[in-house]
């Protein structure tokens, strides 16, 4: 037994019983408790000895002086929690971004500026309200359908609507008809000749698709028909399309309409983000500029398959918190940006107007959410490029004097850097960058615009000078 004034350490097990004065935060603190044999009376008096704080606590039957030593904790490093970017202020109305149509030899019938439309002068697809979509399950009598590609289908379906609710920012919506059932064609696969691009071909075999849904669909204000082929199907061509071209329907015209298969499933390229690429056409988007495979319009199974910032901005989509204009008399900034393939809003984009036709845009991109085959080797190789990358900053010149010439050197329907375009990525002299992307600490410049990538982490911050 200690004499009074003395101090013991006692040694606490986890068996302890402690009485219910004790609360539980003591009992944890119990194995580092240094305690007295002085008595106390009244439980939650505190007293200070030599500058040490005691507090009289029951322990056992008896109240005593307790003071508590501070717990052994083992020092760890949290991450840092980084801000999410806003929008810097000083920008300028998005009117002074919008570069106007200005093209002398026209490749393609899409408008490069702003209007958005085509040189016939066609109603585009909307940029908002409901559209009305129809997808048809179209099997062979040499290919049959099954129940589980029915019940996939619900899932592009799905994530074809996930996409433009964010892209849009909530404008656009769809109205699907969706008959879950297999309607067979009358021929084999084979006897349809299929070709891509040829209307001899295309408009005969689209005829009978529409016609046979036509019982189980409303096509009235059809805006588009997609259709769903077996895994099984061979068509010979990469799809049966059609962009503001006719086929008739019980209630009235159909004037687009897609459908892939082999090309597609034997790829393992997804089938909802080859019908955006579609609608995005004659919604008024020219697309396959610039060349990146980051961005759906340009390839519709790339790495990433987001929507750019031009062609978001030229679909009307993007908000005054989302896109930074600078102004011509504005000589430098600083901004943060957030990926595109990331589900957050922010700053997402930023256009150096240079003149009325001519433009620098700036982008991030990740390789997360719509990205992520960014950092697949296969997939990028099967899509049609080789890189990977995990992050980057996208630099890229808009001119709507010009057009792109995709089918340079080519059979007519595969793509071509050869020739003319309206769109370009900067990348630095020299280097060669996956998916003309720049890294921290790369500078680029065009025009008199320097953009320099400052700094990388959770966000991209680069600063533009001029």
């Amino acid at each position: 037994m200690a004499t009074a004034g003395a101090s013991v350490v006692l040694s606490v097990i986890p068996a302890i019983s402690l009485t219910n004065d004790a609360s539980t935060q003591d009992a944890q603190k119990a194995p580092y408790a240094q305690v007295t044999s002085a008595a106390c009376k009244k439980i939650g008096t505190i007293r200070i000895v030599k500058k040490q704080t005691q507090t009289c606590k029951s322990i056992g039957k008896k109240l005593v002086w307790v003071a508590s030593r501070k717990p052994i904790t083992t020092t760890t490093t949290q991450p840092q929690i980084t801000q999410p970017p806003t929008m810097p202020t000083g920008g300028a109305d998005q009117q002074a971004c919008k570069l106007r149509e200005a093209r002398s030899n026209k490749y393609q019938p899409w408008n490069v500026g702003f209007p958005r439309g085509d040189m016939y002068g066609t109603q585009m697809l909307p940029t908002s309200g409901k559209a009305n979509v129809q997808l048809l399950a179209i099997e062979f009598p040499d290919a049959a359908g099954t129940s589980a590609e029915l019940a996939a289908a619900e899932k592009e379906i799905a994530e074809f609507n996930k996409w433009f609710d964010f892209t849009s920012n909530g404008a656009l919506s769809f109205n699907w008809q969706f008959p879950k059932q297999w309607l067979k064609m009358s021929k084999p696969t084979t006897q349809y000749n299929l070709k891509k691009g040829d209307r001899a071909t295309v408009i005969p075999m689209a005829q009978e698709v529409v016609s046979l849904a036509d019982p189980f669909v409303d096509y009235t204000d059809s805006d588009f028909v997609f259709v769903l082929f077996p895994r099984s199907t061979k068509l010979g061509a990469s799809d049966l399309g059609m962009a503001n071209w006719r086929v008739e329907s019980n209630e009235g015209p159909v004037k687009n309409l897609f459908g892939g298969a082999e090309f597609f499933y034997d790829r393992g390229f997804d089938l909802w983000s080859f019908w955006i690429h579609e609608w995005g056409h004659p919604m008024g988007l020219p697309g396959h500029t610039p060349r990146s495979s980051i961005s759906i319009m340009d390839n519709q199974n790339g790495s990433s398959v987001v929507l750019n910032v031009w062609d978001t901005f030229f679909s009307g989509w993007m908000g005054g918190d989302e896109l930074y204009c600078m102004p011509f008399e504005e000589k430098s900034k600083e901004i943060t940006l957030i990926p595109l393939e990331r589900l957050q809003r922010g700053p997402r984009g930023v256009i150096v107007p240079i003149s009325a036709t001519n433009a620098l845009v700036i982008e991030s991109h990740r390789a997360e959410g719509w990205g992520k085959r960014m950092l697949d080797a296969n997939y990028g190789r099967q899509s049609g490029n080789s890189a990977t990358a995990s992050y980057g900053v996208s630099v890229y010149w808009i001119d709507t004097t010009t057009d792109t010439n995709r089918y340079v050197g080519t059979n007519g329907f595969m793509d071509s850097d050869l020739g003319e375009k309206w769109g370009d990525h900067v990348v630095p002299a020299g280097i060669s960058r996956p998916f003309d992307l720049l890294l921290e600490g790369d500078t680029v410049s065009y025009k008199g615009i320097t953009v320099y990538f400052a700094r990388t982490g959770l966000y991209d911050t680069v600063r533009i000078t001029k």
